[in-house]
């Protein structure tokens, strides 16, 4: 079972149709199941995508994949952001589509394949933004077909995308392997929270040394290692507390404490509240 550090419940209006966008002047870090794209309408931001920390400015754009940690602070005081989030589900074939093999499944499965950025000086960047706005104002108006023309214009941006991607390849790989990504690390934590993993061992999904990897770690999650996989133990506990009649001291063997009594010390410090609190509330 997967738990959910920093991850976002995007709500989305229509669950057949699964887009919505966002006009906001920051983003909170976290990570969801979605595709997202942030245009600066104003201003500039600093923009964290995984370990990577870049400055975008306004007329440009940050494409992050699906449960890539992210967030956005604004630079100046008149910043707008414009964020599209949808889900793969919208622009992908039924698998007979050259499309699928060829673009969909690369960037979805290999994401770090693909550059996180698009400046103002680079090529298709205007043709991206006139779409971007053609997107917005279907979307908006919502008339009669909207849902084909926002569609088209999302196939649109991608192949605009898919392009730049190409021509960009080499610099995108030597950037990103700079960039240390640990979206694969973050996603294998949230998969395996109730199993032993050390520090070294972590360091060696990604290619770092313990130390350095410390660094990285608290430079993109704002949390130490352990205390990242405490903050996930103790959500899953949380969770098992309130839906199940499982006893605590199981709940505890379940979610990776051996020791009862360091279980209730943790989920203390972390909830600031006592399992046997968290029990009664479900009661």
């Amino acid at each position: 079972m997967t738990v959910s550090p920093y991850k976002e419940n995007t709500w989305m209006p229509d669950q057949s149709f699964p887009i919505n966008v966002f006009a906001v002047t920051g983003i909170g870090l976290h990570w969801h199941d979605h595709i997202e794209w942030v245009y600066v309408k104003e201003g500039k931001i600093r923009i964290q995508i995984d370990a990577a920390y870049e400055q975008l400015n306004k007329g440009e754009l940050a494409f992050v994949n699906s449960k890539q940690l992210h967030s956005a602070a604004k630079l100046s005081p008149d910043t707008e952001l414009i964020c599209i989030v949808f889900n793969e589900a919208l622009v992908r074939g039924s698998g007979l589509d050259i499309t699928e093999l060829n673009y969909f499944m690369p960037y979805l499965h290999q994401p770090m394949r693909w550059p996180s950025l698009m400046r103002q000086s680079d090529p298709y960047i205007e043709e991206m933004n006139d779409a971007f706005s053609r997107l917005l104002e279907e979307f908006e108006r919502k008339d009669a077909g909207y849902e084909l023309l926002v569609k088209a214009e999302l196939l649109r941006i991608f192949g605009l995308y898919f392009r730049y991607a190409q021509k960009e390849a080499a610099v995108s790989t030597a950037r990103v392997q700079k960039a240390h990504d640990l979206t694969r690390l973050l996603h294998t934590l949230r998969e395996r929270y109730n199993e032993t993993i050390s520090i070294s061992e972590a360091a060696r999904m990604v290619s770092l040394s313990p130390n350095h990897f410390c660094r990285i770690f608290k430079q993109v999650t704002g949390k130490t290692f352990i205390e990242y996989i405490h903050m996930i133990r103790v959500q899953e506990a949380e969770r098992l507390l309130l839906d199940t009649d499982t006893p605590i001291t199981t709940i505890g063997e379940l979610v990776g404490f051996s020791n009862m009594t360091y279980f209730g010390r943790v989920f203390k410090k972390i909830k600031n509240t006592t399992p046997s609190d968290i029990r009664r509330k479900s009661i």
